[in-house]
């Protein structure tokens, strides 16, 4: 039967349970130390880490180009900026962000220059010294709107928003002088907000990082409190008895306890994945623990004492507790299939996870219950309207009645439903937007969707250009190389501006000078200027396409458009090379490959752990009947991203085959104590009415504790949103599927057999 023999644990700590309760203790209190050593990951670029040439390239380009990686985007939005106060006021911020600790450089409209009147001369600013009354405003707009590297990128062409970007050093990447540098750049531009009406929102990397990490500790704070909060309501409006209520609540909280400590000793950091799962094993602990007291419950209506009712509980229902944890592991364990290390480590945390709610639930429970549940009863039922216990027993009584008179129907229903969605499901395509993962409502997520709708755009698309350095200067020949690599990018539509060295050597032509001063100025001492887009002593160079946050499938497209393109450049300049990369073209390209391997490891956690049913069970036909509820809540998931437009996200296969391991564990309790009335001596029909109303309310409460894990749909972080989401709709679709028609259809098989028969 279930279990394997696990369940003797708990029998183990029924017999000694002083000593387990002291070994408990301590391993709580070593758990509790590791709070400290926890860390915090705030990159989501982490969610896109593979070991594969792409990600290798794009390591490359950051590491050659790292400056792109420490930008602070300003965006200053408000009135028309061109009037001498306004822009007086501007450049005054301009100056204060440049002497801000931890700035290493601010680019803005007032750090354009002019080309050089002569070879020897300096090249002058763009803006005068003194902008006042006297400036010809409207001549000097005319001259910024021309000028191409403010035009569409800097300033708007209504000049009703400005963009700087504000450069860490070094030094300042860590998240506490990112947090310091962000709040002086607030108070720096007070003024403009308060005497010019202007807006102020700072996205880029660094303010991405800061705000996502804050969001994971408050979440975490938030998520555990509220999944515990919840457990203990649920818990007291079922029991009404202290008793009950402790030993419900507390294995939760040492499970999570658990797990977060030991996450912090083992020096795993929680990322924008695996925030969500301390809360999830608490809910998944909660209903084992609801399972076990209920068992209880029912050996105290049978006249047994304590130490009796507590070890019936294991002997009956630990199997299935184990069991439950075993499924649940293997499917979490099949994320492993993914390849990607920020899911691969999701899926180990949460199978660990799941195999501690397992062993503390079977270690705390009976021992404490020892000393807790003397003088207990069963749970008192009444009829009043917030009495969970009398509401779960009367809406099981009626499924059971149900099931009897219209087994053939509601089973007929069930195919029905299951092969509708189903159909749905099947007309989702794989869709991501790297913008589509930024908080939700918070001034990164609006500065970056302001920066697409009115400027060149949040996002890039990133041409590495590589060639063997040696001791030559850029010369002809390279600045030839880079412009046709930019005459590449210039060419697609979708990319609103293209900037690179060739973009400067042509303000130079344009203006009447020649390319000779401006190699001069890459090669000698204006190098540092030019750091952006080419490194001549590294040999490398960066065309950068500028373009809104677009859906993978479009980026993908517009890669394999380029795909041509890029082969003639390399045979034109076979001793270069030229690589396609960027962190919004590397996330499209894995989004879609996780999506593929996650649909695998899904199909493999359902075939693994409906065989392992049979198998424990001796039965084919227990396998078969598993089938249909527990792809029920799949299909159902999979028709409401369908029809809500939301299509297929990897985040939302993962909660595919979180949930599916959560919901098969109602399939093994329902088919656990089903069985064990048959093979005690019950006919099928007596052992199956007595399942539903005797597993249903347990169902019930504990579908009602784990949907407390769709709390993450609090979060401003979409990932989380979005598993919150799906996993209330999953649990919800799996107890029916359970409680209604699981039942109808072992009813049916029974029936059709006893025909044969």
């Amino acid at each position: 039967m279930f279990g394997f023999g696990i369940e003797r644990i708990g029998l183990l700590s029924l017999r000694h349970p002083g000593i387990v309760l002291a070994v408990l203790a301590v391993i709580t209190a070593l758990a509790i130390a590791g709070f400290t050593r926890i860390g915090f990951s705030s990159d989501i670029r982490e969610v896109f880490r593979a070991d594969t040439p792409d990600y290798a390239t794009l390591e490359d380009m950051t590491q050659h180009f790292a400056a792109s990686e420490r930008d602070i985007y300003v965006v200053l939005d408000g009135a028309d900026l061109f009037t001498a106060k306004r822009l007086g006021a501007l450049r005054d911020f301009a100056l204060d962000a440049r002497l801000i600790d931890g700035v290493s450089g601010v680019l803005s409209m007032f750090s354009a220059r002019l080309p050089p009147p002569g070879p020897e001369a300096t090249a002058p600013e763009l803006f005068p010294f003194a902008i006042d009354a006297g400036t010809d405003l409207a001549a000097l707009r005319a001259e910024v709107a021309a000028h191409p590297l403010v035009a569409g990128k800097l300033l708007s062409e209504d000049a009703r928003l400005a963009l700087m970007v504000i450069t860490l050093s070094e030094a300042s990447a860590d998240l506490d002088a990112i947090r310091r540098v962000g709040d002086e750049l607030r108070a720096a531009a007070q003024p403009l907000v308060e005497r010019h009406g202007l807006s102020v929102a700072m996205t880029g990397l660094p303010a991405i990082r800061s705000t996502i990490v804050a969001i994971l500790t408050s979440d975490q704070l938030v998520f555990r409190f509220t999944a515990f909060a919840l457990s203990v309501l649920l818990s007291w409006a079922y029991f009404r008895d202290w008793r009950y209520l402790l030993l419900a609540v507390l294995p939760p909280a040492i499970a999570g306890i658990w797990l977060v400590g030991g996450m912090g000793w083992a020096g795993q950091k929680i990322t924008v994945i695996t925030n969500v799962v301390p809360s999830l094993v608490m809910v998944i602990t909660f209903s084992n623990a609801i399972h076990l007291l209920l068992a209880v419950s029912r050996a105290f209506e049978r006249g047994e004492d304590t130490k009796g009712a507590l070890r019936a509980a294991v002997t009956r229902v630990g199997p299935a507790t184990a069991m439950t944890a075993a499924t649940t592991a293997i499917a979490l364990s099949t994320l492993l299939l993914a390849g990607r290390p920020a899911i691969t480590g999701f899926g180990l945390t949460a199978a660990v996870g799941t195999t501690l709610a397992c062993l503390v639930v079977l270690t705390l429970l009976p021992a404490l219950g020892v000393y807790v549940l003397r003088g207990a009863g069963p749970v008192r039922r009444g009829h009043r309207l917030a009495d969970l216990a009398g509401w779960s027993v009367t809406i099981s009584a009626a499924t059971a009645r149900l099931v009897r008179a219209r087994a053939v129907p509601v089973a007929a229903a069930g195919i029905a439903i299951f092969g509708l969605c189903a159909a749905l499901y099947a007309q989702n395509q794989p869709q991501f937007r790297y913008g589509a993962n930024l908080p939700n409502g918070t001034e990164v997520e609006r500065a970056s969707r302001i920066l697409d709708e009115r400027l060149a755009g949040s996002s890039t698309l990133r041409l590495f250009v590589t060639w063997q350095p040696g001791d030559n200067p850029v010369g002809p020949r390279t600045l030839s190389m880079i412009g046709d690599a930019h005459a590449v990018l210039e060419g697609e539509p979708l990319l609103r501006d293209v900037w690179s060295l060739e973009r400067i050597a042509r303000f130079y032509r344009d203006n009447g000078h020649g390319v000779e001063e401006l190699l001069a100025l890459v090669n000698g001492e204006g190098a540092d200027a030019f750091a952006r887009v080419v490194l001549p002593r590294q040999g490398a160079a960066l065309v950068t396409g500028q373009m809104p946050d677009i859906e993978a499938s479009e980026l993908l497209a517009l890669e394999e458009q380029l795909a041509s393109k890029l082969a003639d450049l390399r045979a034109m300049h076979p001793q270069a090379r030229f690589e396609l990369t960027g962190i919004a073209l590397q996330s499209a390209r894995s989004a879609h490959e996780m999506i593929g391997a996650l649909n695998r490891s899904l199909l493999t956690a359902i075939i693994v752990i409906i065989a392992l049913i049979g198998i424990s069970l001796r039965s084919l036909r227990a396998s078969l009947l598993s089938v249909l509820p527990n792809l029920l809540p799949i299909s159902v998931a999979g028709a409401y991203l369908y029809l809500t437009g939301k299509e297929l996200q990897f985040t939302s296969i993962i909660v595919f085959t979180i949930s599916f391991g959560i919901a098969v564990d109602s399939t093994i309790h329902m088919l656990n104590h089903h069985y064990r009335g048959v093979r005690d001596g019950a006919n099928w029909h007596d052992a199956l009415g007595d399942t539903v109303r005797r597993v249903g309310p347990a169902l019930i409460i504990a579908t009602l504790a784990l949907m407390a894990g769709g709390v993450t749909m609090l979060s401003p972080l979409p990932m989380a949103q979005l598993y919150g989401q799906l996993m209330v709709l999953v649990l919800a679709a799996a107890l029916i599927g359970d409680l209604l028609f699981l039942p109808a259809l072992i009813a049916v098989t029974r029936r059709l057999r006893g025909a044969r028969a």
